[in-house]
């Protein structure tokens, strides 16, 4: 008889199902109250009411107990005896992964190639072999075996400390100015430890120039973007080409951001943001008219799908209130505390940088040419002083997508100024265009009259019968130095003796006496 030790078969399990050959029910428990029980037998302080309280703690009879002491005194062993099992090899796992992890079509195919153990030898088998995750990767994929893993919890201890970005498409539909209908791109920034969405990007087609835009808007902490912001030690992000490039590269080396590439097709370890992703969707997407994951009807259409569309500026401007909005909700990650809250009661210094050293950060969007009203750029004029005298000239404008207030002029890769909407301009910008124009009007006007002076044909003063003498004509500046040369020269004549005609010598003045050839 083989023996079953408390927990080690079907007669200790009460009615719990049957127990792996392996493990007993009792986790090893009942194995070491019978081993001290084993131990006590052998002393002289041994009892049958030992083995009646072994007993009635296990819920067996007294003769069990006895019948498992004589096995183990007989056997030298306090557990159930192994029986033969089967056992999954490397190329039985093979087999089974070319079925997509069907143990069924496993079974199926060995039983053609000739005579084989039951399925629920095999289930069991693979059951031992493989891991829940490991089973699920082969019947679904990485994805479902990643859901089985544990992770890490890379917590950052303060503000700053760490940043994620990401791409995202919006799965709405929203109308151009144009009238094409589109599904816009958001870039988003975020703090890990604050779970606050710092900066973002809403374009058609996303870039360089939308993850830029983005990351300034996050460093900003000045209206209309504060007061969550600041450079951050690191940014972590996925390894699409765009995050990749050399101008973000740059950008950060720049601003002493730690740049950290995740590998490939690893958005769990960039958790925080997508998670915000799923929020925006959620809780912003979800009610605007043109979702496209909403409800739809036996023929596969959504919903509602004949309401009228967004523009892309409305649906810029409810995506800014919902920003807004996400940073004062609470949330379950903080423990309640909402993102502004978390921010707030961080002590740790921030590092900011002004508008105007940020400026390399806004790639170049656009080439325009420069025209009466200034320059015309998504349906909008923008004019500044600093473009008087540069109509018709191709200009590079940077600028920052949908924020309309300001754009940056370059010209030749040197900032010629910021131009201000047009319909929006301030009083003061407005009279230091009038200003330059005056200014222009009268630089031209000086230019001018000096050349005519300059190009004017002067005759010299004629004094006796000949050609007249052509005399360039100087300049004010040049004729000066000449103009006091002859004065001068005017005066040292005038003060010449040899103008006065000597006297005759009196009579009274001898004459000193001259002696050839000795002295006087």
């Amino acid at each position: 008889m083989a023996l079953r030790w408390p927990g080690a078969g079907r007669e200790t399990c009460h009615g719990q199902g049957r127990a792996s050959r392996d493990t007993p029910c009792g986790q090893g428990s009942s194995r070491d109250g019978g081993r001290a029980l084993q131990a006590l037998r052998e002393s002289e302080e041994f009892r049958s009411h030992h083995v009646r309280l072994v007993a009635d703690s296990l819920g067996v009879l007294d003769r069990t107990v006895w019948r498992w002491l004589q096995v183990a005194a007989a056997e030298r062993r306090s557990t159930r005896r192994q029986r033969a099992q089967l056992e999954a090899t490397e190329q039985d796992v093979v087999d089974l992964a070319y079925h997509r992890g069907n143990v069924s079509a496993f079974h199926r195919a060995r039983r053609k190639e000739g005579p084989t153990p039951g399925i629920g030898a095999w289930r069991r088998a693979f059951a031992r072999a493989l891991s829940p995750g490991q089973r699920a990767g082969l019947a679904s994929g990485e994805r479902a075996r990643r859901d089985l893993d544990t992770y890490l919890i890379r917590e950052p201890e303060f503000r700053n400390a760490c940043w994620e970005a990401d791409h995202t498409q919006l799965a709405i539909k929203v109308i151009l100015p144009d009238r094409r209908v589109v599904s816009p791109w958001a870039t988003l920034f975020i703090d890990v430890y604050s779970r606050a969405i710092t900066g973002y990007a809403i374009t058609v087609t996303p870039g360089r120039e939308s993850i830029l835009a983005a990351l300034r808007a996050a460093i900003l902490t000045d209206p209309p973007h504060g007061p969550i912001g600041g450079v951050p030690s690191a940014i972590r992000f996925d390894r699409g080409r765009d995050f990749l490039a050399e101008a973000i590269g740059a950008a950060a080396g720049a601003l002493a951001i730690e740049v950290r590439a995740l590998p490939a097709y690893t958005p769990h370890l960039k958790g925080a943001i997508e998670r915000a992703n799923r929020s925006l969707e959620q809780l912003l997407l979800s009610e605007l008219p043109g979702f496209l994951h909403g409800a739809r009807d036996r023929g596969g259409h959504l919903v509602g799908g004949d309401a009228p569309l967004l523009s892309l500026e409305s649906f810029v401007q409810l995506f800014a209130e919902f920003v807004s909005w996400y940073s004062e909700r609470p949330h379950e990650g903080l423990g309640g505390r909402t993102p502004l809250e978390q921010w707030s009661s961080d002590p740790t210094p921030l590092h900011t940088v002004p508008a105007v050293q940020l400026r390399h950060l806004l790639l170049v969007g656009v080439s325009r040419t420069v025209g009466k009203k200034g320059i015309r750029l998504e349906s909008r004029w923008y004019n500044c002083a600093e473009l008087c005298g540069h109509v018709g000239q191709v200009v590079e404008v940077r600028h920052m997508p949908h924020h309309e207030e300001q754009v940056e002029v370059f010209l030749d890769g040197r900032h010629l100024g910021t131009a201000h909407l047009a319909s929006r301009m301030s009083q003061v910008e407005a009279r230091r265009l009038l200003d330059r124009r005056a200014e222009e009007a009268r630089w031209l006007s000086r230019v001018t009259r000096a050349a005519e002076k300059k190009r004017r044909i002067v005759y010299a003063a004629m004094t006796e019968p000949g050609p007249a003498r052509v005399v360039s004509a100087l300049t004010e500046e040049a004729a000066a130095p000449l103009s006091a040369a002859q004065a001068d020269a005017e005066q040292r004549r005038l003060a010449s003796r040899s103008l006065v005609r000597p006297a005759e010598v009196p009579a009274r003045m001898t004459r000193p006496l001259v002696i050839r050839g000795g002295a006087a």
